[in-house]
């Protein structure tokens, strides 16, 4: 069993949901990304995503394109954040850490014999032994997903995927045949950190992919307070909080780092509190 699923089972048992955070590693750094995902965890988070940095990110906000720029001016590598993996693996044992990035990122960093442009299992073997759990390819095509999903599960990582409001009912089907973790509903057709027009569409929806899988389906995209993250969980079995922290960690070059982890910290806290 992977850690993933069985942190969504041990939830269950407490009636409690997932609280997953997103950061972007190397910002501001990469010694004080260790320090905020630790406060992270410490405060709270049920599962850690690690944003791999890339020049492009694809429906990302002003708040998250910004925090993939300070990293890349930072030079922060795959390699790098592989290292950062396994260091957070040796803190947090059973805190299931998924990297979410892009297709080409993992292949060029990773492969090392160029032979083929392909997810294969040396890379598998890289990744579970710095700590990762869970893949989430933004940019996964279809095609690939299947190959790619049997080799991962060999190493019990899980495969995570998207689903967006505009997904159709035939391909939301073949995305459940090659995932396992957990399903990342996208909340809106919008970018990161914009806001949720209709709750009621919205649990629809999730109830509707639910009912085709046993997989959990975990929200993000617009949740950004206890309010938004409460009503959320009120039909999910967790919520992706991004942004909002994201934002705050945008402001260390300006303010005192230990009153940015403190905020940092009663957020988590509070978002965890309001999804029990």
């Amino acid at each position: 069993m992977s850690i993933i699923k069985s942190t969504f089972e041990n939830l269950e048992k407490v009636n409690s949901k997932a609280l997953v955070t997103y950061t972007v590693a190397g910002d501001p750094n990469l010694d004080t990304s260790e320090k905020i995902i630790s406060e992270i965890v410490s405060s709270g988070a049920d599962i850690i995503e690690i944003g791999v940095p890339f020049s492009d990110p694809m429906s990302e906000g002003p708040v998250i394109q910004m925090a993939h720029e300070r990293s890349l001016i930072n030079k922060t590598s795959l390699t790098d954040i592989l290292s950062l993996s396994k260091k957070l693996k040796k803190k947090f044992k059973t805190t299931p850490i998924v990297l979410m990035g892009y297709f080409n990122t993992f292949i060029n960093s990773l492969n090392s014999t160029k032979s083929n442009h392909d997810i294969n299992e040396d890379i598998c073997s890289e990744l579970k032994k710095n700590g990762v759990d869970g893949l989430i390819i933004v940019d996964l095509p279809y095609e690939e997903s299947e190959a790619i999903f049997k080799k991962l599960s060999k190493f019990e990582i899980d495969l995570i995927r998207l689903i967006s409001p505009t997904t159709n009912d035939l391909r939301i089907n073949e995305i459940i045949s090659n995932s396992s973790g957990f399903l990342y509903y996208v909340s809106l057709k919008g970018i990161t950190g914009a806001n949720i027009d209709s709750y009621d569409e919205l649990k629809k929806r999730v109830h509707k992919i639910k009912n085709s899988s046993n997989i959990p389906v975990v929200v993000g995209f617009g949740i950004k307070d206890q309010e938004t993250a409460s009503n959320m969980s009120s039909f999910a079995d967790g919520v992706v909080v991004g942004s909002a922290i994201v934002d705050m960690i945008g402001d260390f070059e300006k303010e005192e780092h230990k009153v940015i982890l403190n905020k940092i910290s009663k957020f988590v806290g509070d978002i965890k509190s309001s999804i029990q």
